[in-house]
């Protein structure tokens, strides 16, 4: 065995250990390398010939091996969620929490308006009286009320814009402790009876009710009004 030739085996056998993937390869040419060592040469330059195959095929292997690390090196590596970056979430969610904690935080405590005097009933001049709150239903119906005619639609939205307009005018009279409810019913005039019945239970010297009855030839309208001292 010449010395070029134990030099080209070396070369396979330590190319085969670093890129194990061309085994098979190196393993052929040992194979053709023993085999033209048994058979005797016919002319010197068939073995150069050879040799020269084998390094060509060497250099090509040793091509096609860098050109795919370097595919490798640039293709990107995919991130994947790791323990680490787990671990790296949870401490910036903790971080954020403790902020909000040490931020202060302002209760939502209603305003208080008034305070206990332990007044249980009105004073004299500001009771609710029946009959002033039946003058604010006369007034807002008849302007309000005049030329209307019924109509089953519109007069729900009507009795909601009277009830509202009473229980403000109500306000306007400046009764301090007193809550009041409103509500107004409008029905078609056809020259029936009509009767309506209210139940409160309350303080008889100190709560009230109003109430008034307008109609006209298209439809009657009945406002009610309901004041609670509020002790």
């Amino acid at each position: 065995m010449e010395a070029s030739e134990k030099l080209t085996i070396q070369a396979l056998k330590a190319h085969d250990k670093v890129h194990p993937k061309f085994k098979s390869a190196g393993k052929s040419l040992q194979q053709k390398s023993r085999a033209s060592l048994l058979s005797s040469p016919e002319d010197p330059s068939e073995g150069k010939n050879k040799q020269e195959d084998g390094n060509m095929s060497r250099r090509s292997r040793t091509l096609s091996t860098s050109s795919m690390s370097k595919k490798s090196e640039t293709t990107p590596k995919r991130s994947g969620i790791t323990f680490f970056r787990i671990v790296a979430a949870t401490r910036a969610w903790q971080r954020l929490a403790k902020k909000k904690n040490r931020q202060p935080t302002t209760p939502n405590k209603p305003a208080v308006l008034l305070e206990n005097t332990y007044q249980l009933e009105p004073e004299g001049d500001k009771v609710f009286i029946p009959r002033k709150a039946e003058i604010v239903i006369q007034e807002t119906f008849d302007s309000r009320l005049l030329h209307v005619k019924y109509d089953p639609v519109r007069s729900k939205i009507l009795a909601k814009d009277l009830a509202t307009i009473i229980n403000k005018k109500i306000k306007d009279l400046e009764l301090p402790r007193y809550k009041t409810v409103s509500s107004v019913t409008i029905v078609e005039n056809r020259g029936q009876g009509l009767n309506i019945a209210t139940r409160c239970i309350w303080n008889t010297n100190t709560d009230n009710y109003a109430t008034y009855t307008y109609t006209n030839k298209s439809l009657i309208a009945i406002g009610h009004v309901h004041a609670v001292y509020y002790e």
